[in-house]
């Protein structure tokens, strides 16, 4: 049984999970691709460019979860990497997470550092959005005490990014896998509030590094892409917290994305008000 199934999903990103896969050449571990109703050939290329890799190639299309969902269940490492299809690492140092991870039995989530293509830091790890991380929010406009990512030293923290995230198996079997409720966003902040309220820990992992494209097939159409985050934190909110919390969270974190267009309004304007 291998120790890490590599779980990566794709929808119409052929160029990039190619990109992805020639990354993970090498890497001591099962790769399996779930192509999400693809119409741009991605299932066959990797087929033909890369015969030892796993293709599930699914004809209906799903979120986020369902599909990561799908290759846990069909697979069987100890561990399970979680990966968008526009990753890529010059080192994914799997030994070095999964021997942090066996040296830790009870952290259950480890994100690795994630960098933009230029190598600008990309925010990772957050605290959990409750109301009065809402508020801090509001106040600060998220500038601080709310991102938890950063540094060059390991640490907990809330939740990490779904980019790129070794879970831990054992930790699912008792949890549960992502709720597929959530199509797109906050299911990795789901899942690492369950873990918690589970007595397992997650981890930000600065050790490694890995490159994220943000070329998800949303990002693209970014009025979907706000309606999709907003309706998958609404969702967050409603399982984790009261009717009045959840109403509360979403007003403090209207509120500061309200202000903060009002701000890049002012200063796009020249406005000596702003």
């Amino acid at each position: 049984m291998a120790d890490v199934s590599i779980s990566v999903v794709n929808t119409n990103s052929r160029e990039l999970l190619l990109d992805c896969l020639d990354s993970l050449r090498g890497v001591d571990a099962e790769v399996v691709v779930l192509d999400n109703a693809s119409e741009d050939g991605s299932a066959e290329a990797v087929q033909e460019r890369y015969p030892h890799v796993r293709v599930i190639a699914q004809r209906h299309r799903a979120g986020f979860g369902a599909n990561h969902n799908t290759v846990v269940r069909a697979t069987s490492g100890r561990y399970v990497y979680v990966l968008n299809e526009d990753t890529t690492s010059e080192d994914w140092g799997l030994e070095r997470m999964v021997a942090h991870l066996d040296a830790n039995p009870r952290v259950a989530a480890l994100g690795p550092r994630l960098v933009y293509p230029d190598g600008r830091p990309q925010d990772s790890a957050w605290r959990f959005p409750s109301p009065p991380v809402a508020a801090l929010g509001l106040l600060t406009l998220g500038r601080k005490g709310v991102k938890q990512s950063g540094g060059s030293t390991a640490r907990d923290v809330d939740w990490v990014m779904g980019a790129a995230i070794l879970l831990r198996r054992e930790a699912l079997d008792e949890v549960g896998l992502f709720d597929e409720g959530f199509f797109i966003y906050s299911e990795e902040t789901d899942l690492c509030r369950r873990l918690r309220d589970g007595g397992w820990r997650a981890r930000y992992f600065p050790e490694v590094t890995v490159v994220h494209h943000e070329s998800q097939f949303s990002a693209g159409i970014p009025e979907r892409r706000i309606n999709e985050m907003w309706r998958s934190r609404h969702r967050y909110w409603a399982k984790h917290h009261s009717a009045a919390g959840a109403r509360a969270a979403a007003l403090l974190t209207g509120a500061q994305y309200g202000l903060r267009a009002l701000l890049a309004a002012g200063v796009r304007r020249g406005d000596p008000g702003f």
